[in-house]
């Protein structure tokens, strides 16, 4: 029976594999007592061997593109948590703030991530991977996604110029991206934000008092026109 359960390891689903390594080690087991002979200590070894199986399995569906994931062009993406779609979704143009953390697919190696504080950027502009902005179109406020980004939209980009590659060529990388806030392009919170960014406190200062400057002007000159007016006969 062991040898049975062992030359079937890996031909099922990830329940079935489990099952197995119950049935296993259930049979280690007869009245309380632990029976020590060569056939329980080869189920006990291809018990370890199915529950390892059945890991591996769980690590490997979680990467595998036909596992849940959509797809968009070579890039694969998963949805963690949806969101709040009550409002937009992210278009080319928008700003964003997203948290995100990238991962080597081929050993789960972290690599990039902001930590804490969002990384704000437009979308579209190049400022990240071709392949975060590819992945994140569409998505909502408060959304998760993963994303497998191939290496043509990741750092194997022919049209992106790298100092230094965290990964090595031809690494197909794994990002977590949650959208913490956006901006619509060409809103009025939008300009706000630009030219806040632009020319900060002081800059919006001297925007005002040229602004009222130039009203206080236009006024005067008004009244000089009406003054001008009332003199003629």
């Amino acid at each position: 029976a062991a040898s049975k359960l062992c030359r079937s390891i890996g031909r099922g689903s990830e329940e079935e594999e489990l099952s197995r390594a119950s049935f296993v080690f259930g049979t280690l087991f007869v009245g309380g007592k632990m029976r020590c002979s060569r056939l329980a200590l080869a189920s006990f070894a291809c018990a370890a061997l199915l529950l390892a199986c059945a890991s591996l399995a769980a690590a490997q569906s979680e990467e595998d593109p036909s596992a849940g994931w959509e797809q968009r062009g070579d890039l694969y993406y998963k949805t963690m948590d949806p969101g709040n779609c009550d409002g937009y979704t992210v278009q080319e143009n928008d700003d964003v703030w997203i948290t995100h953390a990238g991962h080597t697919v081929e050993d789960q190696e972290q690599f990039d991530g902001n930590g804490v504080e969002p990384l704000k950027f437009t979308l579209g502009g190049g400022t990240v991977l071709k392949g975060m902005e590819v992945g994140m179109e569409g998505m909502c406020v408060g959304e998760t996604r993963v994303l497998l980004i191939p290496p043509h939209l990741a750092f194997d980009d022919p049209t992106k110029r790298f100092s230094r590659k965290p990964v090595k060529a031809g690494s197909t990388v794994r990002y977590q991206i949650t959208l913490v806030d956006m901006v619509r392009a060409g809103s009025l919170r939008y300009w706000r934000e630009k030219l806040w960014t632009q020319v900060g406190l002081p800059g919006l200062v001297a925007i005002l008092i040229a602004a009222w400057g130039v009203y206080a002007v236009q006024q005067s000159y008004r009244k000089h026109l009406a003054k001008k007016g009332k003199k003629k006969p």
